[in-house]
């Protein structure tokens, strides 16, 4: 089996763009799709980021160390 490889993205509407693509015509093809992590990481990140914030206001007091009543004896201060 013959292979050709292409930069290929999905727009917002989920459709596929296909870049410099060669005519191919009456052949069946086989398409693989292979995602870069680091993208998918960032988008997980950005997410997770983001329903995280909404934990928060914009006045949310800073805690001081003082307040802690019982300190975790397995955390590691640095």
């Amino acid at each position: 089996m013959k292979a050709i490889e292409v930069n290929a993205a999905f727009d917002e509407n989920g459709k596929l763009g296909i870049d410099n693509l060669p005519v191919i015509k009456n052949k069946k093809a086989r398409l693989l799709i292979l995602f870069d992590e680091q993208e998918q990481d960032n988008d997980f990140y950005y997410l997770s980021q983001q329903n995280l914030s909404k934990g928060y206001t914009q006045d949310e007091p800073d805690y001081d160390l003082t307040l802690v009543k019982e300190p975790n004896p397995k955390y590691e201060r640095r």
